[in-house]
């Protein structure tokens, strides 16, 4: 008598191989043996399972040979042709050296750019005016943009009230 292949309680050995009895934890099969599609295509990336990881075929350009050390296969290494004129080309900036450079001047906080009360001033300022809250012709002002905190003046007008009175007396007089 012929010995049977053992099928695991499956039609064909063939079936048993595509339909493992093994799963992962969570009860998932193994890759490609999933309940539908074609088994004379390819997997996606969309058919196997979440640990099934395919890449994209193109892997690096060279390999680790037993030693450890990466081996560079130079037919693999991309290499792009340079203009035959390219010593005689003068080569020009993407942007003008015309560009007028603006500056920023921060009245009242301690850590310019990165200080926490501008921040918060300008969230403020969003909230209330919309998009465009500080929509400053740079042209007009010299490209500079000025940052001018509000509780500055308030702080400067409790520590010396008679300066800033005579300051406004003056600015009355010079206007009458």
């Amino acid at each position: 008598m012929k010995a049977s292949a053992v099928t695991h309680f499956q039609a064909t050995t063939a079936v048993a191989l595509r339909r493992p009895w093994q799963t992962f934890k969570d009860g998932q099969i193994w890759y490609g043996m999933g309940k539908t599609g074609s088994k004379r295509h390819p997997l996606t990336t969309k058919q196997g399972n979440k640990h099934y990881y395919k890449g994209t075929g193109s892997s690096g350009y060279g390999k680790l040979n037993r030693d450890g050390k990466y081996i560079v296969d130079w037919t693999k290494v991309r290499t792009y042709v340079v203009p035959a004129d390219l010593h005689s080309t003068p080569l020009k900036a993407l942007v003008s050296p015309k560009v007028p450079q603006v500056y920023q001047k921060y009245v009242g906080y301690d850590d310019g750019a990165k200080s926490a009360d501008l921040a918060f001033q300008n969230l403020v300022d969003f909230v209330e005016y919309g998009e465009n809250y500080n929509a400053v012709d740079l042209e007009e002002s010299g490209y500079l943009e000025e940052f001018v905190n509000p509780n500055a003046e308030v702080e400067a007008v409790e520590a010396h009230p008679e300066a800033v009175a005579e300051t406004k007396a003056g600015e009355t007089t010079s206007v009458q």
